[in-house]
């Protein structure tokens, strides 16, 4: 039943973010900073239990994270965007010039990696910090 739930719950929230950037493709496509303006919290559920291996403390779809800062991303996992930023950059060896407020999308011009590798590297700094 709760399985059944957080999937009912993740499939309103991603067609919402569709519905968004549907929306906004229409008016114009993306302009700077148009979801940094979103509630980011609306495009994820906090979760306090882990019931799966590969559940995280904050549920999002990839295809929201790419749109995300690095300090968006940081403040979902409640970890330092700082350190995720250096360890992002040492698991992929990039070279570029990258800061907190990189959109994950820019970096992923650079070397396209999955978003989920970035999920799973605040889960581990979030573990490790708390």
């Amino acid at each position: 039943m709760k399985n059944t739930i957080f999937i009912v719950i993740t499939l309103i929230v991603a067609g919402s973010l569709g519905v968004f950037l549907a929306m906004d493709n229409f008016n114009g496509g993306l302009g700077e900073g148009t979801l940094m303006k979103a509630n980011v919290q609306d495009l994820v559920e906090l979760e306090n239990e882990h019931e799966h291996e590969h559940d995280h403390f904050a549920e999002i779809e990839g295809s929201a994270i790419k749109q995300l800062t690095i300090q968006q991303i940081a403040d979902l996992w409640q970890v330092d965007a700082q350190g995720l930023l250096e360890n992002i950059i040492q698991e992929f060896n990039f070279q570029e010039t990258y800061t907190i407020e990189t959109i994950l999308e820019e970096m992923r011009n650079e070397y396209k990696f999955s978003p989920a590798v970035i999920k799973d590297i605040a889960e581990e700094m979030r573990l490790l910090e708390n």
